[in-house]
């Protein structure tokens, strides 16, 4: 598998910051940018990102500044919109892809919200949009909820209890995952502290941003009544995040090439993305939907 973790830099409120990235596949390949979700970082592809590169495209993953091993901004209220959809838009020009219509785009939540609002814009890179359980709106209930458990600092003293911790949580929406899989998300979703336990492998500071600018919060349905570009939205069917209504105000309100629904019924918010099925579904839509 040609793979490689390369880094670039980009501009916060106060300063620089290094972002780093994986990079999969010939570097001709279709290019699919994989953007994760709040608390994630670019390895949570690393399993759909395998088959896909099997399948010709090149896949490309990154580490939002304050998620994995890129920096954390020192102004904890950078992390916004703005700053995000700023170092997203560095990151294509730094791979030379920021022309319209260059790539492909998978985002899971957080990453799927990026997804809407640069899609929604004039001479929008993204060619092929993909959403991972979300819509151009969260609904309050589940704003709560998710501040909730970012506001909590989680500490462990091993890898196999951050292990534990992920499988009691996240195994209830994720959906059919293996023992294998489940060690790598551990590994991959931990960071050390300075006394030598672990905590989760994203910036605890995220949490101040909900309570100026909720991610999520932000009117994005004007952008999605722009996107003319094919979507395939992946529903977990007991997602407290995509509802119904959403997806009904979606369904009414998309003008573009084509809305494609693919429901898991044994998934809340958000499918993993790991399983053979739902990365063959991915594939698919890929493969069938003209650029």
């Amino acid at each position: 598998m040609s793979y490689s973790e390369r880094t670039f830099l980009s501009l916060n409120s106060e300063g620089y910051h290094q972002l780093v990235y994986n990079d999969w596949g010939d570097p001709n390949g279709r290019p699919v940018i994989g953007v994760h979700g709040l608390t994630g970082n670019g390895h949570d592809f690393d399993f759909i990102a395998e088959d896909l590169i099997d399948h010709g495209y090149r896949f490309i993953a990154i580490d939002l500044p304050g998620r994995g091993r890129s920096d954390f901004l020192p102004n904890p209220l950078d992390y916004n919109y703005n700053q995000y959809c700023h170092d997203l838009m560095a990151l294509l020009a730094h791979l030379d892809l920021a022309s319209p219509a260059a790539v492909d785009w998978l985002g899971i939540s957080l990453g799927g919200l990026l997804g809407i609002k640069l899609a929604g814009m004039s001479g929008t890179p993204i060619a092929r949009l993909i959403l991972n359980d979300v819509g151009p709106e969260v609904p309050k209930p589940a704003l709560d909820f998710i501040h909730s458990v970012i506001a909590h600092r989680y500490v462990f003293d091993t890898i196999e209890d951050v292990e534990q911790r992920m499988r009691e949580t996240r195994g209830l929406t994720w959906g059919p995952i293996t023992d294998h899989q489940w060690h790598h998300m551990a590994k991959h979703n931990a960071r050390a502290l300075d006394d030598g336990s672990l905590t989760y492998g994203y910036d605890h500071a995220i949490a101040k941003i909900f309570e100026a600018e909720p991610t999520g919060d932000t009117d994005l349905w004007p952008y999605w009544d722009k996107i003319q570009a094919p979507v395939q939205l992946i529903h977990g069917a007991q997602s407290l995040v995509l509802i119904s209504d959403i997806i009904d105000q979606m369904r009414g309100r998309y003008t573009g090439h084509s809305l494609d629904l693919v429901q898991f019924a044994d998934c809340g918010h958000v499918p993993s993305l790991m399983h053979p099925h739902q990365i063959e579904i991915v594939r698919k839509w890929l493969n069938a939907t003209p650029i």
